[in-house]
């Protein structure tokens, strides 16, 4: 099965233009936000992401959705209980958001200028053939 290049690009591009519901462009890159253990909203930036791929068999089906998934990440940047609390349609991106969102590099937050703990991330991956 050969896949257009077309549809790989606008994958690509659904993903890259996500409008995360707690993630946002800022001067210095997307960022998720998250809670700091004061309570205080707190910025965690994304360094980087790797390319996406979008799942063989949804993509075969012409099949769309979207994972939402929570998580925190520690004051070295390592992500930390990664869970999807909601999806559509249910276990067909799952996996492919969870594997996905573990390989992204995160700048830790920081109060004051010291590293700290964010609780609380969510991010919306919707999941788009176009």
């Amino acid at each position: 099965m050969t896949i257009s290049h077309g549809l790989v690009i606008s994958a690509l591009i659904s993903l890259a233009a996500v409008s995360y519901a707690s993630t946002a462009a800022a001067q210095d890159g997307l960022y998720v936000e998250g809670k700091a253990p004061s309570g205080e909203l707190v910025k965690v930036v994304i360094k980087s992401r790797p390319p996406f791929k979008y799942p063989r068999r949804a993509q075969r089906l012409g099949v769309e959705g979207f994972v939402v998934l929570a998580f925190d990440v520690n004051e070295q940047g390592d992500l930390v209980d990664l869970r999807v609390t909601d999806s559509k349609p249910r276990l067909v991106f799952d996996k492919a958001a969870t594997q996905y969102i573990k390989k992204f590099k995160f700048q830790p937050a920081s109060l004051g200028g010291s590293a700290v703990y964010a609780s609380d991330i969510t991010m919306r991956m919707p999941f788009r053939l176009e």
